[in-house]
């Protein structure tokens, strides 16, 4: 039931954004490059503790783009082994980078709940993951004194986010790692839904062990910058994997 009502909204939402980006102007960033570090401890067959630490940059190495800080819980159950549920927490700093820079940097904090579906076809992988955040924005205002900008405040909103995962193995170590990833903005009342963007990654990994990986990708984006205005940028991200 659950599954098919998120198709239906899916439909609905995708046809809406379509209709919006074709009136939006479309303009091209420059290249990213981003760092992603995966830590994750497992205490036991249902539970792993795992955090993330992101450094991504802009114009290659240029600009600092954003810092992300990400722990997290997943746990599943002995009857449904291939369900893993998820609570989290992301602290996000995004600064003044690009065309169309911020005024100064801008934080945000934002917890959310996760469920993927795991599923196996010979070797190839597949994960559906779906993800609800509740969002905490510092609000950017003009301080006419001091004739400079400051954070005041926060705003609250929501998000959704679904990311189809194929993972295929080469050899015994070498393995490819591809995702899509929708993302949809919501108010907090939940009712009005917009497209916010897509990321389409593609990625080829070594694995050293069966607890350290490495993964360096392709990934292309297609965010919303603001309601009149969209991204493409085109980037390199390097993913580094342990287990301990």
């Amino acid at each position: 039931m659950f599954i098919n009502t998120f198709k239906f909204l899916l439909g609905v939402v995708l046809i809406g954004s379509f209709t919006t980006t074709l009136k939006a102007q479309e303009v091209h960033g420059k290249p990213n490059v981003w760092y992603l570090l995966l830590a994750n401890h497992k205490l036991n067959d249902q539970v792993n503790l795992g955090t993330e630490l992101h450094m991504r940059f802009d114009d290659w190495m240029a600009d600092e783009q954003q810092f992300l800080f990400r722990p997290y819980i997943d746990f599943n159950t002995k009857k449904t082994p291939n369900v893993v549920y998820s609570f989290g927490y992301t602290y996000i700093k995004t600064f003044p980078y690009g065309d169309y820079p911020l005024n100064i940097a801008k934080p945000e904090n934002n917890i959310w709940e996760q469920v993927t579906f795991k599923h196996q076809y010979n070797q190839l992988k597949v994960q559906h993951r779906y993800r609800l955040e509740q969002r905490w924005q510092k609000d950017i205002v003009y301080d006419a004194v001091n004739d400079d900008y400051e954070l005041d405040g926060a705003t609250y909103a929501n998000r959704f986010r679904y990311r189809l995962t194929l993972t295929q193995p080469i050899t015994e170590s070498v393995f490819v790692n591809i995702f899509d990833e929708l993302w949809f903005n919501g108010d907090k009342s939940l009712r009005n839904i917009t497209f916010d963007r897509n990321w389409l990654y593609i990625g080829l990994g070594y694995s050293f062990t069966e607890d350290v990986s490495l993964q360096l990708a392709y990934l292309h984006q297609y965010a919303m910058n603001s309601p009149i205005r969209y991204e493409r940028h085109h980037g390199l991200q390097v993913t580094g994997a342990v287990t301990f």
